[in-house]
């Protein structure tokens, strides 16, 4: 067993321990707080160990879910093992009067207290087992009493510190698994629709394929792009050509006898009475090209 040094207070911590302090301490928590057992496990490591042992412990105690586990290797195949209730040690811890804030670490007496065979404090009597496991005695049985805090500060701590949750769960064990489960559908049904988003949207990327593929559609952008841009600029031209037309036949003063249009160029044909105001109505609004008299008619051509 590996040893730390620590410069922290020792404490022993029992059921009704009163402890004050200002500084950092270690606990030492008495046998009332965890179950532990030797047990033959034939697994090659500790985390292979751990998974076995709630179903080994729900032989010998009630409500496994609540417990928590911790396992040191003895030799191939043996191991000791601890079964603890976070939430009881943290109350207690409390109810001591030791501020949480203070705590260093937390250790089982049965791996700190292998130096001392048997002894007593806050009115308690322990003592290491013919398979050297310590558990709590009635004072009486104690044949060589010796006071744990005259020795306490020469303890060289192990460094099989539990993994304790200094806080207070709320939420009970059924409580958590209800959460669990309720994530666990949303979740499900999320992964449901989204693989059905994916499925839809594989059906329209398919129907769009075939209607490009059926259409002679443009197979990139750049070319819809282009093809777009080309008709925009013939619906311009063409826009230009009816305003023309429609500003040039809604005037009735001036009789009209022919037109010709050809791509920007529009030929008219008027009758020459009111040449200059023909000129004078058409040149307003778009430029004249050429303006030519020939017999009675007036020939002029427009540039849209």
């Amino acid at each position: 067993m590996s040893l730390v040094s620590s410069k922290n207070k020792k404490v022993f911590l029992s059921k009704d321990s009163k402890i004050e302090s200002n500084s950092k301490v270690d606990i030492i928590l008495s046998p009332e707080f965890y179950w532990v057992r030797i047990f033959d496990i034939p697994v090659k490591n500790i985390t292979q160990a751990r998974h076995v042992l709630p179903t080994l412990f729900e032989d010998i105690l009630e409500n496994v879910r609540e417990l928590s586990f911790q396992v040191i290797k003895l030799e191939d195949n043996k191991y000791l093992c601890f079964a603890y209730i976070n939430k009881k040690i943290y109350e207690h811890i409390k109810k001591s009067g030791i501020n949480l804030s203070l705590v260093n670490g937390v250790y089982f007496a049965q791996n700190e207290c292998t130096g001392i065979e048997q002894f007593s404090i806050d009115g308690k009597s322990y003592v290491y087992t013919a398979d050297n496991i310590l558990v709590k005695i009635p004072n009486i049985m104690l044949s060589n009493s010796i006071n744990l805090l005259d020795k306490i500060d020469d303890i060289n701590l192990s460094s099989n510190k539990i993994d304790i949750k200094l806080y207070n769960n709320v939420l009970t064990s059924k409580q958590i698994y209800s959460i669990v489960a309720v994530f666990a559908i949303i979740s499900f049904i999320n992964f449901y629709k989204l693989f059905d988003y994916k499925s839809e949207i594989n059906i329209l990327n398919e129907k769009t394929e075939k209607i490009e593929q059926n259409s002679k559609l443009p197979s990139s952008t750049i070319q819809t792009n282009s093809i777009l841009k080309k008709y925009k600029k013939s619906i311009s031209i063409e826009s230009k050509k009816r305003e023309a037309l429609s500003y040039l036949l809604s005037n009735k003063r001036y009789q009209l006898k022919s037109f010709e249009l050809e791509k920007n160029l529009l030929s008219l044909k008027y009758d020459l009475k009111h040449k200059k105001q023909i000129e004078d109505y058409i040149s307003s609004k778009y430029k004249i090209l050429s303006s030519r008299v020939n017999a009675l008619d007036l020939n002029i051509k427009v540039k849209l």
